[in-house]
């Protein structure tokens, strides 16, 4: 039954949608109350809640919602703050792989030099043997 669950009921068991009425008895004069068209204090197969126990439960219940919330930002919290540290070192490790990264590129761009060079001295001695060859071969040629 609809008036057992806990907080602001808005259906009775039998389908009707609840609604919010005011009292007009004796015992409990202008107390709010949900209740369906056939409920009443008395019957209890239908939806009759009273108000301000409604609310109590919404708030305890409320309460318990917000516990729940608070511990999950905390949780949640605790682990931002892992990111962000994670973050930091993150950072760290990459400018450091930046630098070594920079020294790579002086020292390539240093070993291309080299390397252009041994290139030109290549073809200078190339041009050496060349000559040599051609020069034993004028005066073998010749002799």
């Amino acid at each position: 039954m609809d008036s057992r669950k806990r907080g602001f009921p808005s259906h009775c068991i039998c389908g009707e949608r609840g609604r919010m009425l005011t009292s007009k008895t004796v015992t409990n004069p202008g107390r709010l109350f949900f209740a369906c068209r056939y409920g009443d204090e008395k019957n209890r197969y239908h939806l009759f809640k009273w108000a301000d126990e409604s609310m109590v439960e919404e708030i305890e219940d409320m309460k318990l919602k917000i516990d729940d919330l608070e511990r999950a930002s905390s949780t949640f919290e605790k682990g931002l703050q892992a990111c962000e540290s994670e973050m930091e070192t993150i950072t760290m490790e990459t400018r450091t792989c930046e630098a070594v990264v920079c020294g790579f590129e002086k020292e390539i761009k240093r070993f291309e030099k080299e390397i252009q060079e041994c290139k030109m001295e290549l073809r200078g001695l190339k041009n050496m043997v060349v000559c040599a060859v051609v020069m034993v071969l004028l005066y073998n040629f010749l002799m």
